[in-house]
């Protein structure tokens, strides 16, 4: 790694410690440089704008996660194998290192939806997200080959469904460290465990539902 990748890395990662603290909206260039250790003149000479800077991070986010789902498609098994293991990653989310990327990835949304200016390299992050995607699409059609799920069902978008759902549902879930109801308190990863064994159980083939 060059000394220019380096000092890269180095504000995106100054960067994503002041985003995860204060927003995006309050965050500024002198937040990050001051977190980084440099003067806020260097900061704008790699990352021009905020928005750049933030784009950054976000990709640098999707970039860490890639790993994990090309891991559970080489994996062995079948689909339902791996869409399984697709659902207890997102059930990860809520732990210590992943909660803060999975908050911003929701903020970044939101940020994103209201920007009162173009953000020039949402390319970027459409393409990173893409990449995941991507992944997650060649689990889904290994179900029409192998039939570990149910071949009543329109395999692709019903899988395509549950991972965009459940993915959702444990973002928001990640924001929350116990949901009341009345007098009975609900921890968010049982709530998220329960909806998993729900999706799994609808997806088993009939014949293997029965046998369970």
């Amino acid at each position: 790694m060059t000394f220019k990748e380096r000092r890269s890395q180095h504000i995106l990662q100054a960067a994503y410690t002041v985003f995860s603290r204060k927003g995006f909206e309050w965050s500024t260039m002198q937040d990050v440089a001051d977190e980084a250790e440099l003067g806020v003149a260097t900061v704008f000479r790699y990352f021009p704008k905020k928005n750049k800077l933030i784009i950054a991070v976000m990709v640098d986010i999707l970039e860490a996660r890639l790993p994990m789902f090309e891991r559970i498609l080489a994996s062995g098994g079948n689909c339902l194998q791996k869409f399984e293991m697709l659902l207890d990653h997102y059930l990860r989310i809520s732990e210590p290192e992943l909660l803060d990327s999975m908050k911003l990835l929701e903020a970044f949304e939101i940020y994103e939806a209201f920007s009162q200016e173009p953000m020039e390299e949402i390319a970027n992050y459409h393409k990173a997200y893409t990449n995941i995607v991507n992944v997650i699409s060649e689990i889904i059609k290994q179900g029409k080959e192998d039939q570990s799920i149910r071949q009543d069902l329109s395999i692709e978008e019903t899988l395509g469904a549950i991972s965009n759902i459940f993915g959702l549902f444990t973002r928001k879930l990640s924001f929350f460290e116990s949901v009341r109801k009345g007098d009975l308190v609900i921890l968010p990863i049982e709530q998220a465990i329960i909806v998993r064994n729900i999706f799994l159980d609808y997806l088993k083939p009939k014949k293997a539902t029965q046998d369970n």
